[in-house]
């Protein structure tokens, strides 16, 4: 294998709605070094951010529409065949897999077509405490499988790796740590904030509390709307926002309507201003149930924003109770709710843990930072498997 020639990597991802996986997907496959990849990215024709992937220059992109979220054994099962069709074809020395989906697709199909190398980045576990527990050992059990199939598990933070260490998924060897990078250069952009409170309606000086996520059961927006009506006995002066969109649209709305609210409840659905709209809140929440590192919620702590957070997975690896943030157990609305409150009503407090998150966010969590540490994993096993240059397509097949 003394081919001088660039290594084949493939990239596998479900599809390309605005999420932390994806972004932290295609940063990495945007800016991955030319001269030494020739890059491709597989995922389904589906997402806010598809015609961003479109934009990468030097990105060959094949999408596969049956690379679905949910388990759907047909849609499963044809992916898997295309999957397989396209890696068997295309001679990769690297296939590095993103979430379940495409790591349960995307390993056993480059095993099968023996790939040489094969890495999946767990950016949040198939499994969670909130399932019933037989499903859960049954994911647990496949991820441990797959782990058979994998020459390398990534995780995006040092929580989730003991996690992933404690349930036995695979031997520590087998795993790296790597943040997941964010284009923080984007939020470095001045913004008047009153005048975009005003764009929003907001124009008598009330607080604004927000979450930005997907309206899904992980990010748990209901516990966010169930936890307004205490905030409003303490403060009156509050507005909340939602940025994002999901299969919970429509339940947040009424139980918003039901607790009597709405009134105080702004909907954004999905925006592409986010670096203008975060510096708009007083104060941050994050709700979610599980959660591998929380991409939405590195975002805001890296514009200062005072955080209330659960703490799950990888969370309070990010938010330090008192310090960086105020964490508070998942599903506990009374919590939340007093978390914001002291947030609204300690404001030189809310200040020094906002200062405190940006510092330890543009620490560890810049892009090229994530990028570069993934170009040295992939040297590092091109190295061990003997492959200084990537071999002839023809040497393949015959081995």
């Amino acid at each position: 294998m003394t081919t001088k020639s660039k290594t084949k990597i493939l990239h596998i991802i479900t599809n390309l709605p605005v999420g932390g996986a994806q972004d932290n997907t295609l940063l990495t496959v945007e800016r991955l070094n030319r001269e030494k990849y020739e890059v491709t990215l597989m995922c389904a024709q589906d997402g806010d951010w598809v015609e961003r992937a479109r934009q990468i220059k030097n990105l060959k992109l094949i999408f596969v529409n049956e690379l679905k979220r949910k388990i759907h054994p047909v849609a499963d099962l044809v992916a898997q065949v295309k999957v397989y069709k396209h890696i068997r074809r295309g001679g990769y020395d690297i296939v590095h897999t993103h979430s379940s989906k495409p790591g349960f697709v995307g390993r056993i199909a480059a095993k099968l077509a023996r790939v040489p190398i094969v890495i999946h980045t767990i950016h949040g576990f198939p499994f969670n405490d909130f399932m019933h527990p037989l499903v859960r050992w049954v994911f647990i059990d496949i991820e441990r499988f797959l782990s058979g199939m994998t020459d390398l598990l990534v995780t995006v933070s040092k929580l989730n790796l003991e996690k992933a260490l404690k349930l036995r998924l695979g031997p520590a060897e087998k795993f790296r740590n790597v943040y997941s990078g964010i284009d923080l250069s984007k939020f470095d952009i001045p913004v008047d904030a009153e005048r975009k409170k005003k764009d929003l309606g907001v124009l008598n000086g009330d607080c604004i509390v927000g979450m930005v996520g997907r309206l899904s059961q992980q990010k748990a927006p209901l516990d966010f709307i169930n936890a307004i009506p205490r905030v409003l006995k303490a403060r009156s002066d509050v507005r909340f926002v939602i940025v994002g969109d999901g299969e919970l649209r429509q339940e947040t709305m009424d139980l918003s309507r039901r607790l009597n609210v709405d009134k105080n409840v702004m909907l954004l659905g999905f925006r592409d201003d986010i670096p203008e709209l975060l510096p708009t809140l007083d104060v941050f929440v994050l709700t979610s149930l599980w959660e591998g590192l929380g991409r939405s919620l590195t975002e805001a702590m890296y514009t200062g924003r005072p955080v209330v957070a659960t703490a799950v997975e990888g969370v309070p690896e990010l938010v330090e109770d008192g310090k960086t943030g105020i964490l508070v157990a998942p599903k506990d609305i009374d919590a939340i709710a007093d978390g914001i409150v002291h947030m609204l009503n300690t404001p030189e407090d809310a200040n020094r843990m906002g200062a405190e998150a940006a510092k330890q966010i543009n620490e560890r969590f810049q892009a090229d930072v994530m990028v570069k540490r993934l170009d040295e994993i992939y040297q590092e096993m091109l190295e061990r498997k003997g492959m200084p240059g990537r071999p002839r397509d023809s040497e393949r097949l015959a081995t």
